[in-house]
């Protein structure tokens, strides 16, 4: 009996070391949490995919062309707003250039008058309307002229008149309708201006004084109130005597701009 139980206790014993075996070999037994060392084989075997963060190794390449695009974008426009900026100082320097000529007045075309009077005239002899009779076309002539320059602008009218009257074929006729439309623009007789002005335009255009005088008369249309007939006749002049006279070609600009943006 005794040997009997003795036989017992060793086939339990072995059928124990039989399991453990069994158990290390087919399943893995609960065990301690291991080190950081010891989870890298098990992961490695694991089914569950481990995504790698590679961000900090290389951007998106589609949002690295977007910020390119964004940036040569960027440069264009401020391409376009340089060229812009430097359109606007050669306007502002044209501006400048021009402002002392964009309004001329009398007094102004006098003094280039006086000069052109001393070369037409050989000897100026100061007359009086009244006492014109007997004249030569150059002594009448600078007779009104006279009247300009001492601004007695209404005498200076009538022997103007009287002038074109007695010396229709003068070659100093165009100048007599011009500085007559001159003084009538002063004295604010419209509508004088207008057909002394439209006098030297339309009997001669071949005249040194045809651009002037298409000029002024733009001038007087935006002074008579007639805005939409001023803007069209600068447009004239600056097509007709683009080349020619591109002093009077400058005023016609400026003036045309003026009057667009504030008319």
């Amino acid at each position: 009996m005794k040997a009997h139980f003795v036989l017992c206790a060793l086939l339990v014993s072995s059928f124990s070391a039989t399991a453990e075996e069994w158990v290390s070999v087919g399943a893995a037994p609960s065990v301690a949490p291991a080190s950081s060392s010891d989870t890298a084989p098990v992961l490695a075997n694991s089914q569950t995919p481990v995504v790698a963060d590679t961000s900090s190794e290389s951007a998106d390449p589609s949002l690295v062309n977007e910020l390119l695009m964004q940036i040569e974008q960027m440069q264009q426009e401020l391409s376009m707003l340089r060229e812009q900026l430097d359109q606007q100082g050669n306007e502002l320097r044209e501006l400048r250039q021009d402002s002392d000529n964009r309004y001329l007045d009398l007094d102004r075309r006098i003094v280039f008058l006086t000069n052109e009077a001393d070369k037409q005239v050989a000897a100026p002899v100061a007359a009086t309307p009244s006492a014109t009779a007997g004249q030569t076309p150059q002594e009448a002539y600078a007779a009104a002229m006279q009247l300009v320059k001492d601004k007695e602008f209404e005498k200076a009218n009538a022997a103007f008149d009287e002038f074109v009257h007695n010396h229709p074929d003068s070659n100093l006729v165009a100048n007599a309708y011009y500085w007559n439309g001159e003084i009538s623009l002063v004295r604010g007789d419209y509508p004088a201006a207008l057909t002394n002005f439209r006098q030297v335009v339309d009997q001669y255009p071949d005249h040194s004084k045809a651009a002037d005088a298409s000029y002024k008369y733009a001038v007087t249309l935006h002074r008579s109130g007639k805005d939409a007939e001023a803007r069209q006749w600068l447009q004239k002049v600056i097509d007709t005597y683009k080349g020619s006279s591109q002093g009077t070609v400058r005023l016609a600009e400026t003036y045309l701009k003026k009057i667009s943006v504030n008319p």
